[in-house]
């Protein structure tokens, strides 16, 4: 039935651009697009969840892996498509201070590559002596921490990076949740305990919707 309406429909519309009516096909087959940002992170946490669909090992395990393999803080955990092999990407600030991109196999737990990550510049740099100075004081390790914010809020690990919030040293972890919304969850470096969950609106702060907002 929706072929023969297809059929039906084509000629109408010629036929009302013939009679002057200003119709615009582009305007009727086109919807507007979203603001580029906006598309591009839906389109990123889309791929993040057809992703999690093929690991068979936790986010946890994955980074208990990577941090086996490259002593540090992780600063942020991403799945990937490595060449037909999904993989956990974590980009790992080392001991040392350099910044390490360990790749780990979502279904095996393997690490499959460890990398320096070049990307990284002089403010950059200076960040991973800044976390390698917080990590002194933490008293509980990233693996822990990861534990306990994905007991509070179940999904997939983003970043996760040392804060000092006001005073307490904490891990500061983005969940993508089961819902798909993204929660900011820290965690004491040193009790363990979920001090704070709140939705990460950092994403959504420079939308048009929300300049607007401002400018009000």
């Amino acid at each position: 039935m929706k072929i023969k309406k297809n059929k039906i429909l084509i000629p109408a519309i010629a036929a009302a651009i013939l009679a002057g009516g200003g119709f615009s096909i582009a305007q009727a087959a086109v919807p507007q697009d979203k603001p580029t940002t906006e598309a591009a992170e839906e389109n990123d946490d889309q791929s993040q969840a057809e992703l999690v669909k093929q690991v068979k090992i936790t986010e946890e395990e994955a980074t208990k892996a990577a941090l086996e393999k490259v002593a540090g803080t992780v600063k942020e955990v991403e799945l990937e498509d490595e060449d037909g092999t999904i993989v956990y990407g974590i980009e790992v600030v080392s001991t040392d201070g350099s910044q390490q991109d360990v790749k780990v196999d979502a279904q095996t737990g393997k690490v499959v590559k460890v990398e320096a990550d070049d990307e990284e510049d002089g403010e950059e740099k200076d960040e991973g002596e800044n976390q390698a100075e917080l990590a002194k004081q933490a008293k509980i390790s990233e693996e822990e921490a990861t534990k306990a914010a994905l007991e509070k809020v179940p999904g997939t690990v983003k970043q996760v990076e040392l804060e000092d919030e006001d005073g307490t040293i904490v891990y500061g972890i983005e969940v993508v949740s089961t819902d798909g919304t993204q929660q900011d969850v820290k965690v004491d470096a040193k009790t363990g305990k979920i001090v704070k969950v709140e939705a990460d609106d950092d994403e959504e702060s420079d939308t048009p919707e929300n300049q607007v907002e401002k400018a009000k």
